[in-house]
């Protein structure tokens, strides 16, 4: 038996103090149901961790995957609107409220939310379709443009080329939230730190949900910045795991343990089911199933 294991038991026997879990193996658990077909399962899980950290955005990330799994667009709206508060690049999330509206037959704000989608993820098959399908021009619908190629460089760690992109981008629209978030990022690889520093602390004052403008700050900033940062940091991606996964930057965040309870052990059999049933309260709460 684990020492995870073990210790459970124990605590769950002699009715001791809700035993500590790590962040990371309800992750895991969530991708495991995704990846087998299960995207029912997913939300029970994600709740536990939303009770901790209600602004955690890979449990709203693999949400996201799991309501597209299942065809349930408006939660896919949900889940895509509140991710993109804090990475206004994120293709599932346009690509989620961009097909909640092509289900209400709003043919044009549909089009510009997969063309918002596209931007970030141009070489997405269901994005492709969806903005082709979309299009009063559907022979040029899929042509890269800036946006396309910017994301293009950033997603392929071409720093110089992305910094160069992004650059162009904002003068031309000084309007949109992700080119200077990007471009703070890139500054931020090529080691360009006043800059970089200067533009994510401008992001921080009016997005206070931006997770990579807290990365970059909590990295270049003095003592009082990394003080500011930390609950963000804390809320929104306290292991990295969302910075790595699905930014595909390397980072590293803090490990994240929390307290279950016997309930809650239950959701997770492959590790926790047996043992739960087995103590006093789990006996009780199987007999009344039965």
């Amino acid at each position: 038996m684990s020492t995870d294991a073990s210790s459970l038991a124990g605590a769950l026997a002699v009715g001791a103090a809700p035993f500590k879990t790590d962040l990371s193996i309800w992750l895991q658990a969530m991708d495991t149901r995704l990846e087998e077909g299960y995207a029912e399962r997913v939300a029970p899980l994600a709740q536990v961790v939303l009770t901790r950290f209600p602004h955690h955005l890979s449990s709203y990330q693999r949400l996201l995957q799991a309501a597209w799994q299942l065809k349930r667009w408006q939660e896919g709206e949900e889940w895509g609107r509140r991710l993109l508060q804090a990475d206004p690049g994120n293709p599932l999330a346009w690509r989620a409220l961009a097909y909640a509206d092509e289900q209400r037959r709003l043919r044009a704000s549909a089009n510009a939310l997969w063309l918002r989608a596209f931007e970030s993820a141009p070489y997405d098959q269901e994005i492709r379709s969806g903005l082709h399908r979309t299009s009063l021009d559907p022979a040029n619908a899929l042509m890269l443009d800036g946006a396309c190629l910017a994301a293009l460089y950033f997603r392929g760690c071409r720093w110089q080329h992305a910094a160069a992109a992004y650059r162009a981008l904002m003068a031309a629209d000084p309007r949109r939230s992700d080119f200077p978030l990007f471009l703070a990022v890139s500054l931020w690889q090529l080691n360009a730190k006043p800059e970089a520093y200067r533009i994510a602390r401008e992001l921080t004052a009016h997005h206070p949900y931006m997770l990579m403008a807290w990365v970059v700050v909590n990295a270049l900033g003095d003592v009082d910045d990394r003080a500011l940062a930390r609950n963000p940091l804390a809320s929104l991606d306290p292991d990295g795991d969302y910075v790595r996964n699905w930014l595909g930057l390397p980072y590293e965040g803090r490990k994240s343990a929390f307290d279950i309870t016997e309930r809650e052990a239950a959701l997770l059999p492959e590790r926790f089911g047996e043992l739960a049933s087995q103590a006093p309260g789990g006996q009780q709460e199987e007999n009344r199933k039965n």
